[in-house]
């Protein structure tokens, strides 16, 4: 472990966020100058028409006082429209506030005195398109004020962006290092939230005012691109709180400043991805996190990891491939999977490859009819063969076994190069891939919160119910086919809203040559249930693979693995845990790993930490590590004590309890000082 110099951040994220907001003005422009035009034919010139309007007498008096009211206010609009079109740059952008500011007030000001035209109308004999004139006036300054709202709104997110209290926002990497050693010197705790996909206690530090809680939204920038001349080295080097994607819960996340547009946009990808993209970097990596296929590994392409451990000292941890026992000493093979334990990562360096597209199908089938494999067999047709040998490289299913029901819904892709992103072969129509329509999403939750009110054994009429529901949903034989960039096919699970599809699950993974017989062995326990839903759930199974890794704490380091995803709809109602630990004790036997991530065992339990401990070769080495990195326990809370059997206290919880003994009361703010 050696110190590094410290990088020196791009401009690029302070680009992409002023294109973000230039679009919003450049719209705003173009809206405001239509507006602007109609206005002054329908208002303020009503005799281009060849009508006047009644308000406007035929006195020369009156129809100057109309002309100096409602003319300046239609010029002011066109000049601030032209102002957006033509003059706004990021050095005007303030002053270009300040007019949007004045052009809401004017327009407000319009729909007023167009409404009060509007309503002192009604009692006189006024013609009808005199009505409609006032009333498009009023609707026109209505809509100019609502977007001008909008992009003013926009222009106080650029200028000062959103902050949650709750959390410390740090910009650099040496605030992040001052956050550190404060917390040390206190004797506090300090964890870093990404977006928030994982049980709330794996990511937060214990109750206390004293810890601190590091949200990365402020740190997200690439730093580095590292491409040689003939295309064999192609690396990125990015900040840890950037996302992947688009966190629809980051107000400042956007598809602009996310890793996989960006790699993109330069022609670059990823070997693969999970279901979703909304996490950041360090938090997509710190649990272990992966897509589904045994053909590519995305953990191969992280090849560089800066960190910055308990005492604040920074690590640039890397492979040495010139060393055959690399993977049994390198701190590099903690950091990949470190559960926030090791310290905070501060950048992720990746080996990319060319950009692909993605062309697939998914297929709805009842188990016993589906022709591609059988799910309980070995051999040329059985699972394990068809993660591993299949020519699709990626792939995934969602099983629903209640009875009457009992069908797979199967996802299926393969790779299918283009040599320029931008360019599509003839007849390769873009097809995106579409999960779950928002509508649907709707019906669904409203479905599964009518359901919850009984939790499994349902009653006969609920029985009937679910499965009228789910056969219509999964209809027999449907097929969807879909084309697309990599990064918008490969998280298929992108589209679904998780307020409206709020799903908790448990993930298990096995070693994958035992794939034929976890699935018989579920096929067994579900068909002990006599239809009332009580083995089964009311929701599905998602099965697919894992390729092995060579992270030391990954749930597949050293092995492939066929993964089983436990689904629970979350309502508030219902035993998650004891519906989940049904399927703990059943797979036991199959030395499973858990996502860390998602839902664990208790402590207590037969498959708490020291059953876990057993399935890790380099369990008592991450330790080891973890020990040497944070020697005072500055990133361990009592959720992940109590999970990986670290009992007793930690030096800094001996520090809080010195200093509480002594009446010392500790606040911390976020960035010190």
């Amino acid at each position: 472990m050696t110190e590094a110099p410290v990088l020196r951040p791009s401009s690029n994220h302070e680009a992409m966020l002023w294109r973000s907001l230039e679009k919003k003005v450049k719209g705003y422009g173009w809206i405001t100058l239509t507006g602007t035009l109609l206005a002054s034919v329908f208002l303020a010139h009503p005799r281009l028409l060849g009508r006047r309007r009644f308000i406007v007498r035929k006195s020369r008096r009156q129809i100057r006082a109309f002309h100096l009211i409602e003319a300046p206010v239609i010029a002011y609009l066109g000049f601030v429209s032209y102002y957006a079109l033509r003059r706004v740059d990021r050095a005007k952008a303030r002053r270009f506030s300040v007019l949007v500011d004045t052009a809401n007030t004017v327009a407000l000001a319009f729909f007023a005195f167009e409404s009060a035209s509007l309503i002192a109308s009604f009692p006189h004999c006024v013609p009808q398109g005199d009505r409609r004139d006032l009333t498009r006036g009023a609707l026109l300054s209505l809509v100019a004020a609502g977007v001008g709202l909008r992009v003013q709104l926009a222009l106080n997110d650029y200028f000062h962006p959103a902050l949650d209290p709750r959390f410390a926002h740090p910009q650099t990497e040496e605030e992040l290092i001052q956050l550190v050693k404060r917390a040390r010197a206190l004797g506090a705790q300090l964890r870093v939230r990404g977006s928030t996909h994982c049980v709330h206690p794996a990511i937060f530090t214990d109750e206390g005012e004293q810890h601190i809680n590091v949200q990365l939204d402020r740190y997200t920038r690439i730093l580095e691109w590292n491409e040689t001349e003939d295309g064999q080295r192609m690396r990125v080097t990015v900040q840890a709180g950037c996302h992947l994607g688009v966190d629809p819960g980051d107000p400042l996340s956007n598809k602009e400043n996310s890793l996989l547009y960006q790699l993109e946009e330069k022609g670059w990808a990823l070997p693969d991805l999970g279901g979703i993209t909304h996490q950041t970097v360090g938090g997509f990596l710190s649990t272990g996190s992966m897509g589904g296929t045994t053909r590519h590994d995305l953990g191969r392409a992280i090849v560089g990891i800066r960190l910055i451990d308990g005492t604040g000292k920074v690590h640039d941890l890397a492979p040495n491939p010139d060393d055959p026992d690399d993977q049994a000493h390198n701190p590099f093979y903690a950091a990949g999977v470190s559960l926030g334990l090791l310290g905070v990562i501060s950048t992720v360096t990746f080996e990319c490859e060319p950009r692909y597209d993605l062309v697939g199908r998914q297929i709805v089938r009842r188990t016993e009819k589906l022709d591609e494999l059988q799910l309980f067999e070995s051999g040329e047709k059985g699972l394990q063969h068809f993660f591993e040998e299949d020519g699709d490289t990626y792939a995934r299913l969602l099983w629903w076994p209640q009875k009457g029901v009992d069908k797979v819904e199967l996802w299926r892709a393969r790779r299918d190069y283009v040599a320029e992103s931008k360019t599509r072969r003839p007849g390769l129509n873009r097809r995106p891939f579409v999960q779950v329509p928002r509508i649907l999403q709707f019906l669904v939750n409203t479905f599964y919160n009518f359901i919850a009110h009984d939790d499994p054994p349902y009653m006969p009429l609920t029985q009937r119910l679910v499965r009228l529901v789910l056969n219509a949903y999964l209809r027999e034989g449907e097929t969807k086919e879909f084309r697309g960039p990599w990064h918008e096919i490969l998280p298929m699970d992108n589209g679904v809203d998780d307020k409206l599809m709020p799903t908790d699950f448990t993930e298990l993974f096995i070693p994958i040559e035992r794939s034929a017989e976890v699935m018989s062995k579920l096929r067994d326990f579900f068909e002990q249930d006599i239809g009332d839903m009580k083995l089964t759930g009311p929701y599905a199974f998602e099965i697919y693979a894992g390729h092995e890794s060579v992270f030391w704490l990954s749930p597949s380091h050293g092995r492939h693995s066929i993964r089983v995803d436990v689904f629970w709809f979350r309502t508030d109602k219902g035993n998650r845990q004891q519906f989940y630990a049904r399927f703990w004790e059943l797979l036991q036997p199959f030395d499973f790993r858990l996502h860390w991530g998602k839902f664990l065992p208790e402590a207590e339990s037969a498959v708490g930490p020291e059953y876990l401990r057993q399935q890790y070769p380099m369990w008592d080495a991450f330790m080891a590590v973890r020990q040497k990195m944070d020697p005072e326990g500055v990133f361990l809370s009592s959720y992940w004590k109590r999970h990986l059997g670290l009992g007793g206290g930690s030096k800094a919880q001996e520090k809080r309890k010195q200093g509480a003994e002594v009446g010392r009361v500790v606040r911390v703010h976020p960035l010190g000082g």
